[in-house]
């Protein structure tokens, strides 16, 4: 048998540990210094054996403050186990834990003579700047002022659906099927809701111009790039389309560009660069492909609406905290977010790539897959003699999770439509390891055998 080397002998010590249940999720591990001496190995094999640990992402370190344990293998086997298309969240081996530590800390450091005091409801003024110049990379032309900073996109929903419908009687148009939290929150608030259906080529623009016209309309809320559930992209002539007919009806735009980040086709704008009335409410989200625990997000608002939205977010929660917000700030002048960006749009890509290889080679044409170049979802319409709910279940029974796709539709559709035109399941790729996105034919088989 061969001699393991002394950084194994450290990695299986560390091991044993947590099964042991000595170093717990989250905990700091023994100093370089406590376990040199106690296996009697050099300090500088015992580091060595500790950048190892985090570069598998079994541990992450804070300057000057050791290393610190991610997850324990209990918690690894069930990951392992289970393999989940149905979270909405980046893969943990994605998230930047090192660097954000380090601009954390900085952050810290920075305003700590500030550090409990209360930063404006709009957001820190060094970040909205940061932002108004990043935003410009994509088309978002915009002040500083009208850029709000808020608890992730869903915030920013949810104030902009408060100030619109506060005392319009008017109804909210959404794609069908869309986002089940933006649905769930306009229900909430009582807002009434009338869906239009999204297809994998856009919509049908008469309908469209037609519930325009009828005056019933106050706003529609609309995912243009990697639309959630179903992962579709409008094209430039779509957005210039929607941008002409809300200008021509006076219905506001809020859209929803929470994954711009991660990559479109070349050329490839927001519905907001083509409005020329300036009037459409641009969010953006900065914790589905970054650090979902940090929940930030930002809205480019139309200069009448500013000082009324903030007004509703100060009373709902004062400001956005500050030390997130500077760290946020640091991490994207340093350069740090465009390099993690890139890494995470390099592996959503390939990940598509390969569940497109999957799709193609397996499925029948009885099935639909939608798997596209870009983005974090797959759309899966089900034949008729498959239901979407109870092959949820048996697939669970294979470890595999999904979502099926009720949820996302508006009430007032099935009134229109059969639940059984909802037939579909949708599948998130981001959080599932590349290695595991085999998965997919998996679901294809227990499909076939139904």
């Amino acid at each position: 048998m061969m001699k393991k080397s002394k950084v194994e002998i450290v990695k299986d010590f560390i091991f044993r540990e947590i099964k042991d249940g000595r170093i717990k999720n989250g905990q700091r591990l023994p100093s370089c210094r406590e376990v040199s001496s106690y296996l009697s190995i050099n300090k500088i094999t015992v580091n060595k054996a500790y950048n190892e640990l985090e570069r598998e992402h079994k541990v992450y370190s804070i300057p000057r403050g050791g290393f610190y344990l991610v997850d324990s293998e209990e918690s690894l086997k069930v990951v392992q186990k289970e393999v989940d298309f149905r979270t909405v969240k980046p893969d943990e081996k994605l998230i930047p834990y090192r660097e954000f530590t380090h601009v954390m800390n900085k952050a810290v450091d920075m305003y700590k003579n500030t550090l409990f005091g209360y930063e404006s409801s709009g957001g820190l003024s060094s970040l909205r700047d940061t932002l108004k110049y990043e935003f410009q990379k994509d088309g978002i032309y915009t002040t500083a002022e009208r850029i709000i900073v808020t608890h992730g996109a869903q915030q920013a929903i949810g104030l902009v659906f408060q100030y619109l419908f506060r005392k319009s009687k008017g109804k909210l148009l959404v794609e069908s099927p869309t986002y089940n939290l933006a649905l769930k929150l306009a229900d909430h608030l009582g807002i009434d809701i009338m869906g239009i259906e999204r297809r994998v080529d856009g919509f049908d623009y008469n309908e469209m111009e037609m519930i325009f016209k009828s005056g019933e309309i106050t706003a529609f809320y609309i995912i243009p790039r990697h639309h959630n559930p179903t992962g579709y992209t409008l094209s430039e002539k779509d957005k210039q389309k929607i941008a002409e007919l809300s200008f021509k009806y006076n219905v506001f735009i809020i859209e929803d560009d929470y994954l711009a980040d991660i990559g479109s086709k070349k050329g490839s704008m927001p519905i907001h660069y083509y409005d020329i009335r300036k009037s459409t409410i641009y969010i953006r989200s900065f914790s589905k492909a970054f650090m979902p625990g940090i929940r930030m997000g930002a809205a480019v608002l139309p200069e009448s609406m500013i000082e009324e939205v903030i007004n509703i977010k100060h009373i709902s929660d004062l400001n956005t905290s500050k030390i997130p917000q500077a760290a946020l700030d640091i991490f994207i002048k340093s350069g740090m977010y465009e390099k993690h960006i890139k890494k995470v749009k390099k592996s959503y890509e390939t990940k598509l790539k390969k569940a497109s290889e999957i799709v193609k080679s397996l499925s029948s044409l009885d099935s639909s897959w939608y798997v596209p170049e870009h983005g974090i979802f797959i759309w899966l319409h089900l034949p008729e003699d498959i239901e979407a709910v109870e092959l949820e279940k048996k697939l669970k029974d294979h470890g595999i999770l999904v979502k099926t796709a009720l949820e996302f539709f508006p009430e007032e559709w099935f009134e229109k439509k059969n639940r059984k035109d909802c037939n579909y399941i949708r599948l998130c790729i981001s959080g599932v390891p590349e290695e595991n996105i085999d998965a997919l034919a998996t679901i294809i088989s227990v499909m076939e055998a139904e």
